[in-house]
């Protein structure tokens, strides 16, 4: 980044950011706990929450750094985090929805849900819903979810959305992508009467992450690490994601799609007014919230 946004301070301003205890998550956190913002971390493994707050504490000297364990793909533990979130902050300036996973095979959460499908969109849906009363009080609110050029191979299986038929890993990871995307158009469109807040949809790019390192086998990790090897860092990725989050040039830019700073068009079914108000109401009644 520039040297005036690397300088831009944070103080008195909060930030929620989850999964932040590795990669592009951990690495926004930090970025943002050293300009002072208030940080809450949210992380799957108490432990690594632990050693995340201890260590992003440690190299910016800021102690309002929190972190809080919950596993987002568990509707439950959803449910809890956001109530410790919002008993421990009165405002909230920016969410970060940017917890993702990929699995080779299909797997189903406690709520029956598809896993990729829950906890790259569904959980974003609901944690930014059931945080919408603190953020509406921010002065200029915004909502970032990572997303990924993968979206643009996504469709939206809606007579199988869970994918029970013909499951495939990526075919689960693309419609999750595009499901981010849908969902912050819509959360711009939804929020027309309350126009301080932005959302934004980032892909960090190529990034030498370990997402597909996790619940797949030998080969498809092996691959992983050859497509990656000109992929940029999870410092150099949070760049972009911690851009839209505080920078000023960004303000007011709402329901876009970004990549290294820039907006740039999303896939047509992204833009697509009837999936996104379609993937709505589906998110609503899976989740059992109404949004405000």
């Amino acid at each position: 980044m520039r040297a005036e946004e690397m300088n831009a301070e944070l103080n008195g301003r909060t930030y929620v950011v989850t999964g932040s205890t590795s990669g592009i998550g951990r690495e926004v956190a930090l970025y943002l706990a050293d300009r002072g913002g208030k940080v809450l971390g949210v992380g799957r493994d108490a432990g690594r929450c632990r050693e995340a707050q201890r260590e992003i504490r440690a190299r910016t000297g800021n102690s309002d750094v929190t972190f809080l364990t919950a596993d987002l793909s568990s509707q439950s533990e959803i449910r809890t985090v956001a109530k410790d979130i919002l008993q421990l902050c009165s405002t909230i300036d920016v969410l970060v929805n940017n917890a993702g996973l990929f699995t080779l095979t299909r797997k189903e959460t406690l709520d029956g849900l598809e896993t990729q499908l829950a906890v790259n969109w569904l959980a974003a849906f609901m944690l930014t819903g059931l945080l919408m009363p603190r953020l509406l009080k921010a002065p200029c609110p915004r909502v970032v979810t990572v997303s990924s050029g993968s979206h643009f191979a996504g469709t939206m299986h809606w007579d199988d959305v869970g994918l029970k038929r013909g499951y495939q890993g990526l075919k689960a990871y693309d419609q999750s992508k595009l499901a981010g995307v849908l969902f912050s158009s819509e959360l711009s469109r939804r929020l027309r009467t309350a126009p301080r807040l932005s959302t934004y949809a980032v892909d960090p790019g190529l990034v030498k992450t370990q997402i597909a390192a996790k619940g797949t086998n030998g080969l498809v990790r092996l691959v992983w690490k050859i497509r990656t090897r000109n992929g940029i860092s999870a410092e150099q990725a949070a760049e972009s994601v911690a851009w839209c989050a505080v920078n000023a040039a960004a303000a007011g830019k709402t329901g876009l799609y970004w990549k290294e700073r820039k907006s740039l068009p999303s896939s047509p079914e992204s833009c697509d007014p009837e999936a996104a108000g379609r993937l709505w109401e589906l998110g609503e009644r899976l989740c059992g919230i109404r949004y405000p």
